[in-house]
């Protein structure tokens, strides 16, 4: 009986021993998850805080952009210095001069006006004239035609033209006496007064028609004049 007494209280003893190691395995896996979980939170705390970090990469993307500014200021320089045209030409940048160029047998008469650029350096004209005929009636403004003109850049002594064109008198009387041609280049405002070429008299008329036209710079060829 002693012995079995032993045995039972052995037995105890040991259960309890056992008992006991598990609660610590507990307290160990509890505090495994504990450690497992706080490390794993340590990282996602070093993610938020490396959030910032991540600004200078942004930071970065945005001193692309300003890379790419320099690149557009130099896109714009040269598209300035491409299309950047020369000062326009001024009256005293111009030998104007004035011929008669009629086509044998034309019924509409014409006056090569030559605009020829003196100055050292390149400059710009377009578009029309200032053009008056001076009469016995007093002026005879000038009216353009329908025409167009993109524009040319004169080198130094390069020449271009425009074309006065006109009804000469045929009536056989003594029409309307021309003394001689007034031009103001494009865009100016001092006049050049020339010797006219042309017919010595327009038609006196009534019409509503002008008597006199001109087109834009380059409306007759080089060659005349």
């Amino acid at each position: 009986m002693r012995t079995s007494r032993v045995a039972v209280t052995a037995a105890a003893v040991v259960a309890g021993l056992t008992l006991s190691a598990c609660g610590g395995d507990d307290g160990t896996t509890n505090a495994g998850s504990a450690a497992s979980s706080s490390p794993s939170s340590a990282p996602a705390e070093e993610q938020t805080e490396s959030a910032p970090a991540e600004q200078p990469e942004g930071e970065s993307s945005g001193a692309g952009s300003q890379e790419g500014t320099p690149d557009q200021g130099s896109a714009g320089q040269g598209s300035g210095g491409t299309g950047t045209k020369p000062e326009r030409c001024h009256t005293d940048d111009l030998t104007i001069t004035a011929s008669d160029a009629t086509i044998g047998g034309d019924e509409t008469k014409t006056v090569a006006v030559k605009l020829l650029n003196k100055s050292d350096r390149a400059c710009s004209i377009k578009g029309f004239a200032g053009v008056n005929l001076l009469s016995s009636e007093g002026a005879i403004p000038a009216a353009r035609r329908d025409q167009t003109d993109d524009g040319t850049v004169l080198k130094s002594g390069e020449p271009t033209y425009f074309g006065i064109f006109y009804k000469a008198n045929e009536s056989g009387g003594s029409g309307v006496k021309i003394k001689g041609l007034v031009v103001t280049p494009p865009d100016e405002k001092k006049p050049v007064t020339l010797t006219w070429p042309g017919e010595p008299s327009l038609p006196v008329t009534d019409s509503p028609d002008p008597s006199v036209e001109i087109g834009p710079m380059g409306s007759v060829g080089q060659g005349q004049g």
